[in-house]
């Protein structure tokens, strides 16, 4: 299985830790991996800690691509909701064209997506 991490999940430490312990390949898009830096710069963190904590809970950060865009872009089409969401429809594109399970605490947002769980929910 693929997880894609959106930002909110990574404010759990509980999360961070039970994924170090899977197999599962665990991607972080770079738009929510741009979110994040901006989280710790604002926070006086340091970017080598934040990247230092990526690795130890084995998160890949995966750039965005062309079919991402354009995934996004059609999962739009029929919400108009692009100017308030568009961070959430990039990150989600990335577990579309993968075929991966998007993992957020705001499921809401990614309510177009075939397999959306929570961080809670896949500790199970």
């Amino acid at each position: 299985m693929v997880l894609v991490l959106d930002t909110n999940t990574l404010v759990d430490p509980t999360f961070l830790r039970w994924l170090r312990d899977r197999d599962e390949e665990i991607l972080l898009p770079a738009v929510a991996y741009l979110e994040v830096c901006y989280q710790a710069l604002k926070r006086k963190r340091s970017l080598e800690e934040l990247g230092a904590a990526l690795a130890a809970a084995r998160i890949q950060v995966v750039p965005f691509d062309a079919a991402q865009a354009e995934a996004a872009a059609l999962a739009v089409i029929g919400r108009w909701d692009f100017a308030d969401n568009a961070r959430d429809y990039a990150i989600g594109a990335v577990a579309q064209v993968r075929g991966a399970t998007m993992v957020t605490e705001n499921k809401k947002h990614f309510s177009w997506l075939p397999q959306v769980r929570a961080p809670r929910d896949l500790m199970k």
